[in-house]
């Protein structure tokens, strides 16, 4: 969370594409030439995917129809809808010639202007089946819009992988829009202390930011600043830079589950392939219900031959730990729009093959970044909207002329500068008051932020001398102050080294930013141990302090060797 800290110190998720695409539309999708015969599924009248066979000599009545269209789409989406020219209603692939298309995609771009979209073609492909002597065309369109109520659309990517895989120069590649000299230069600029530059290994959270403006295009380069990255995009990126190195699993497993990513890349070499902790990285996003695709870094130092027994010994290893989908190499433009669509339904996993120091096939994987949907759809976000605010602490500063700042994720609710709130809870369980001062966000001053947005925020509190530490929560001061010794949960057990757990075993919790020790103090089994594989009713105790925890929360439970994973039923 470091450069929410300079946001201070510098001054004093509707899918894009719907459900419906499955993954033999996608691969459907990919290919520059299609069959007449083919089609896609039915148009759904839900989502944001709109078929039209063509758009010619419209009246103003039906353009105001195909503008109130085009706004519903845009809130089914959160933002971004991508339009079918050339499809009728039933999925069918007809085509029309290249002058109506013209005028259809014309038709198309007013309407978006009319209403303050930005329009960008994505792809168009011919089809083969014969319809007299003029060639036929489906043109696939992306409208995006920020809602109203947003700055951008915002996505979290967690980029995982084994020591030496590649993930910080891949993101420091991305964040910087520069190449690595082969010697490590690009991920330098995420290192935070000095034995990371030593090493070359991240020991710690580093966060990046890229963003996208309405044509698709990247803005990080070394001309923009992250100021000027973030007023100019109208889609960013954080990219979650977590450890890879064994020993520092337990950082890894925090910000995992501190800050809930939308999507996971899983950072394999090509020069070691998959390793143990490859497979560890890949479970963790497994279990934690995030979507992932696969980046094979280093294609410049090794043969083609060894990179596709890499791609085979990474299909064995997805496999083993239940992910069943079938991947998908994605090698051209085409497949790279596709891909998304595979990768929102699960039908398959993406692959990358890339090179941080020769470019290769990096055009590709920023064009999928940027087509990336978020995760909520608009009922959702609304739903969350409404609730009372909630926000994580992720770590906290003490900034001169400022004064306390806490950094984090505002899970539920709309939280707004001048709100009266509270955090805690400390180690009598009680919460301390104070008040909203200032919200910044990705360097930029804002007035609220909204559910699944990362913001720093200052506090001024009653009691000058409150100590605040990273995993607790922050609450309305009018809410209930709620913390628990003891809850219970519903428990899998992945693995322990003993096979079966007992009462009074004791080992580490992730509930979000919550990271504490617990012993399990009572097992609801007929034999009073816990099986692996098999759900158990345990009853959880906080070694330390009390905690808040909420009911339905997920966490993950690790002790050495021993994993599981839990949902929280009630609290004591």
């Amino acid at each position: 969370m470091d450069f929410m800290l300079t946001d201070f110190t510098e001054e004093s998720q509707a899918p894009i594409f719907s459900s419906s695409f499955s993954k033999d539309t996608a691969t459907l999708l990919s290919r520059k030439t299609i069959k007449g015969d083919e089609s896609l599924p039915p148009e759904n009248d839900n989502g944001n995917i709109e078929y039209k066979a063509k758009l010619c000599s419209l009246s103003k009545e039906r353009i105001h129809h195909l503008t109130t269209q085009m706004k519903w789409r845009l809130r089914e989406g959160q933002g971004e809808c991508v339009y079918e020219i050339g499809v009728e209603d039933d999925g069918s692939l007809t085509g029309i010639i290249q002058s109506e298309m013209d005028e259809s995609l014309k038709c198309l771009h007013q309407i978006a202007d009319s209403i303050s979209a930005n329009f960008s073609v994505l792809s168009e492909r011919e089809i083969t089946e014969e319809f007299g002597d003029e060639k036929r065309f489906v043109t696939e369109v992306l409208i995006r819009k920020v809602p109203d109520n947003l700055a951008f659309i915002q996505i979290r990517l967690a980029i995982l992988g084994s020591v030496e895989s590649g993930k910080s120069t891949i993101c420091g590649v991305l964040s910087k829009g520069q190449l690595d000299n082969g010697q490590g230069s690009a991920r330098l600029n995420l290192f935070r202390y000095l034995h990371e530059f030593q090493t070359g290994k991240t020991s710690s959270i580093c966060l990046g930011v890229i963003g996208f403006n309405s044509d698709g295009q990247l803005l990080n380069c070394h001309k923009n600043s992250l100021d000027e990255v973030v007023e100019e995009s109208t889609k960013l990126m954080t990219l979650i830079d977590l450890c890879g190195d064994r020993k520092y699993i337990r950082t890894t497993t925090y910000g995992l589950c501190g800050y809930n990513p939308h999507y996971c890349a899983l950072c394999i070499s090509a020069t070691t392939g998959p390793t143990a902790d490859t497979r560890e990285h890949a479970a963790l996003a497994m279990v934690l219900n995030i979507s992932i695709f696969v980046l094979i870094t280093k294609a410049d130092c090794v043969s083609e031959q060894q990179i596709m027994n890499v791609i085979a010994r990474t299909n064995k290893l997805l496999k083993t730990i239940g992910l069943t989908s079938s991947t998908e190499i994605v090698d051209t433009l085409d497949q790279a729009i596709s891909s998304a669509a595979s990768l929102q339904s699960k039908d398959s996993i993406p692959i990358f093959i890339i090179s941080a120091v020769t470019g290769q096939n990096l055009d590709y994987l920023k064009c999928f970044l940027n087509i990336l949907p978020t995760s909520f759809t608009p009922i959702e976000r609304n739903a969350l909207s409404q609730k009372s605010p909630f926000f994580q602490v992720e770590d906290v500063f003490r900034v001169p002329r400022v004064g306390i700042v806490v950094a984090g994720l505002l899970n539920e609710g709309i939280l707004y500068v001048g709100d009266r709130v509270k955090i805690g809870p400390n180690r009598v369980g009680t919460y301390q008051e104070g008040r909203v001062c200032s919200i910044k966000r990705n360097k930029q001053s804002i007035f609220s932020i909204h559910p699944g947005e990362a913001a720093s925020i200052a506090i001024k509190f009653n009691d000058e001398h409150v100590v605040i530490h990273r995993g607790m929560v922050m609450i309305p001061q009018n809410e209930p102050a709620t913390s628990c010794w003891e809850f219970e949960a519903k428990f899998l057990l992945f693995y322990h080294p003993g096979n079966e757990i007992e009462k009074n075993f004791q080992g580490t919790v992730y509930i979000g930013f919550l990271c504490r020790t617990a012993t399990i103090v009572s097992i609801d089994s007929p034999t009073k141990t816990i099986k692996p594989l098999t759900w158990t009713t345990v009853k959880f105790k906080f070694y330390a302090k009390p905690e808040h925890v909420q009911v339905g929360a997920s966490l993950i439970f690790r002790e050495q060797k021993t994993r599981g994973m839990a949902e929280v039923t009630k609290i004591c």
